[in-house]
C-alpha cells in the first residue's frame, strides 16, 4: 500500500523557498527497467540491457545507503572574527555594566517608567507572540520524529435495484469499518532531525528578538524621558531670563521717562526680551512630544501624557563600566539573534544535504470491518495492512543540487550577517565610547563659561545702574549669559542621552526582567553546543558561547 507524503518538518516553520521545494517519493523515478524499445532487439541483447540498469541502480542506492550510514558530513560556517581584548575609547576595566542600568541614574520616575515599558509596551507584547508561534514551530518539527497514529473509519451502502439474477454478479452491499492507521518515517539520513535542529535555533533567534525589542523599548524610553527633563530645564532657564529682560525693559523705559535713555534703547531692550520669550514654545513642543511618544511606549495613550511628570531632584549621570568586547558579544541580543540564524543556516545545510540519501516510509493499518452481501450478513473480521516504501531521488531535473546551492548560499550569507552585527556592535560601543568623553569635557568648559557669564552680567548691571556704562554692553552680557546658559542645558541633556546611548550600545537591561531561574539555567548551560550546530564547537578565537531555548 503506497503512503501519501508526509508534510516535511520546516513547512510549519520556516516558509523559505527550501522547505516548500523538497522532493517526495511520489516524484522518484521507479526503480523498474524502462519499457522496451520500439525496435526489436534480440532476447539477449534485452536482457544484457535490463541487467545493466538494474545493476547500475543497485550500485547507486547501495553507495548512497553507506554514504548514509557512514554519516553526511556538512561544512559548519562560523564567524571568522579577531575580537580586540578591550575598546580602544576606554580603558582596560574587567568589570561589566550594570543590568538593572536605568537604576545608576538614582531617578525614581525614571525606573518606574523603564519597568512598566518592559512590560506593557505593545512591541514587546506582538514580539513575545512571534517567539510563542516559533516554539510551537519546534513542538510541530519533533513531531515528525515519531509515528504518526491516526484513526479511521468508513461505512457504505450499495444499493443497484437490478433483480436478483443480477445481484448474483452485482451484489448489494454494506460494509463499515474502524481501525488504526500509523505512518512513520525513519530518518535514516537525519533531515528531520536537521529540520528540528534549525527550527530550535529559530526558535531562539525569535527569544533574543524579545530581549532586543525590549531593550530598544526601554532606551527609548530613557532617551524621551531625558529629553522631557531637558526640555524642562531649558524653559525654567529661558522663563527666567525672560523675566530679567522684561526688568531690563521696564527700566529702560523709566530712565527714557527721565530722559536718561533713548527710543532707540528701549527698542533694543524690547527685541532682546521678545527674542528670548520666542524661544519658549518650541521647548514646550518638545517637552509635549516626549510625553506622548513616553505615555505610548509604557502601553498607555497620548491622551494620558499629562500624567508624566519629571523628577525635580538631581540626575546622576553613571560612569558606564564597558567591559570586554567578547562579554559584549555574548550580550546583545542582536548579536545573539544573529548567531542563532548562523545555527539555523547550518542546519539547514544538513537537511539539504539529506535530500540526496533513500526515505524510508512505513505504514500500517489495523482495524475489523462488516460486510452484507444482498441482505445476507457475512460477520465481523479483523484486517492488517502493513507496507513499506523505500524512495531515492534519480533524476529530478537538478531540483536537489539547487536545493543543496540554496542552502550553501543561505549559509554564506548568515556568516556575514553575523560577522557584520558583531562589527557594527564593536563599532557601536566605540561611537558611544568617543561621544559620552567628549560631552563630558564640553560640558565642563560650559560650566565654566556659564559662571563666568552670570559674574560679567552682574558687573555689567552694577556699571549701567550707576550710569557708567550704556544700554548695548549690558544687553550684550544678557545675551551671552542666555546663549551660554542654554548651551550648558543642551550640554548636560546630550551627557545624559549619550550615556543611554552606551547602555544600549552594551546590549544589558534585558536580563532584569526574565525569571531568575531561567537567568541560571541560561548560564549554567553558555558552554554548551547549541541544538542547531549539533556537536560542532565554535573556534577558540569565537567569543560566543552557545545557547538553548529557555524552557
Amino acid at each position: 500500500m503506497a503512503t501519501e507524503r508526509r508534510p516535511n518538518a520546516d513547512d510549519f516553520v520556516r516558509g523559505e523557498p527550501y522547505a516548500d521545494a523538497l522532493s517526495n517519493p511520489d516524484e522518484s523515478i521507479p526503480m523498474s527497467p524502462p519499457s522496451a524499445s520500439p525496435l526489436p532487439r534480440p532476447a539477449g541483447q534485452k536482457s544484457c540491457q535490463r541487467a545493466g540498469q538494474l545493476t547500475g541502480l543497485a550500485a547507486a542506492l547501495a553507495a548512497s545507503i553507506a554514504a548514509m550510514l557512514t554519516g553526511c558530513t556538512t561544512p559548519v560556517s562560523q564567524p571568522a572574527l579577531d575580537v580586540p581584548a578591550r575598546f580602544a575609547a576606554a580603558t582596560a576595566a574587567e568589570m561589566e555594566p550594570e543590568a538593572a542600568w536605568w537604576e545608576a541614574f538614582h531617578d525614581p520616575v525614571l525606573a518606574d517608567l523603564v519597568r512598566r515599558a518592559a512590560r506593557e509596551n505593545r512591541d514587546v507584547k506582538v514580539a513575545a507572540e512571534r517567539l510563542s508561534a516559533a516554539r510551537s514551530g519546534v513542538t510541530v518539527s519533533r513531531s515528525f520524529l515519531m509515528p504518526s497514529v491516526s484513526a479511521v473509519g468508513s461505512a457504505g451502502d450499495r444499493s443497484s435495484g437490478y433483480g436478483n439474477a443480477v445481484k448474483q454478479n452485482l451484489p448489494d452491499t454494506k460494509s463499515a469499518s474502524a481501525g488504526l492507521d500509523v505512518s512513520w518515517e525513519l530518518d535514516l539520513g537525519g533531515r528531520l532531525r536537521a529540520g528540528v535542529s534549525a527550527s530550535v535555533a529559530d526558535a531562539l533567534a525569535a527569544e533574543h528578538g524579545v530581549r532586543g525589542v525590549r531593550l530598544l523599548v526601554m532606551t527609548d524610553v530613557a532617551n524621551n524621558y531625558f529629553t522631557l527633563v531637558g526640555a524642562q530645564r531649558q524653559l525654567d532657564t529661558l522663563r527666567a531670563i525672560s523675566a530679567a529682560h522684561d526688568e531690563t525693559l521696564r527700566l529702560v523705559k523709566a530712565r527714557q521717562r527721565a530722559g536718561l535713555a533713548t527710543a532707540f534703547d528701549v527698542e533694543r531692550a524690547q527685541t532682546d526680551a521678545e527674542s528670548a520669550r520666542s524661544q519658549i514654545p518650541p521647548l514646550e513642543t518638545v517637552a509635549a512630544v516626549s510625553r506622548h511618544r513616553i505615555a505610548v511606549l509604557i502601553g498607555d495613550q497620548a491622551a494620558s501624557a499629562a500624567r508624566i511628570k519629571p523628577w525635580r531632584g538631581d540626575v546622576v549621570v553613571p560612569q558606564a563600566q564597558p567591559g570586554q568586547p567578547a562579554a559584549l558579544l555574548q550580550r546583545r541580543p542582536d548579536v545573539l539573534a544573529l548567531m542563532a540564524q548562523l545555527d539555523a543556516a547550518n542546519a539547514r545545510r544538513k537537511q539539504a544535504a539529506a535530500e540526496w540519501f533513500p526515505r524510508l516510509f512505513l505504514d500500517a493499518s489495523f482495524g475489523r470491518q462488516n460486510l452484507e452481501l444482498n441482505g445476507i450478513a457475512l460477520g465481523s473480521a479483523r484486517y492488517t495492512n502493513v507496507a513499506g516504501l523505500l524512495a531515492m531521488p534519480l533524476f529530478n531535473a537538478g531540483r536537489t543540487q539547487a536545493l543543496n546551492e540554496a542552502a550553501e548560499s543561505g549559509q554564506r550569507e548568515a556568516v556575514l550577517r553575523a560577522e557584520d552585527g558583531m562589527v557594527r556592535a564593536l563599532e557601536d560601543v566605540e561611537n558611544a565610547l568617543v561621544s559620552l568623553s567628549s560631552e563630558r569635557q564640553r560640558g565642563q568648559s560650559l560650566q565654566s563659561a556659564a559662571a563666568s557669564a552670570e559674574a560679567a552680567l552682574g558687573r555689567a548691571q552694577s556699571l549701567y545702574d550707576r550710569g557708567q556704562i550704556d544700554l548695548l554692553p549690558l544687553l550684550d552680557a544678557q545675551r551671552a549669559r542666555l546663549a551660554v546658559r542654554l548651551s550648558a542645558n543642551d550640554s548636560s541633556t546630550r551627557l545624559l542621552l549619550d550615556s543611554v546611548q552606551l547602555y544600549k550600545a552594551l546590549g544589558g537591561g534585558w536580563q532584569a526582567f526574565e525569571p531568575a531561574a531561567a537567568n541560571a539555567d541560561h548560564a549554567a548551560r553558555s558552554a554548551e553546543p547549541s541544538p542547531a550546530a549539533g556537536a560542532a564547537r565554535r573556534l577558540s578565537s569565537n567569543p560566543f558561547a552557545n545557547h538553548e531555548v529557555l524552557s
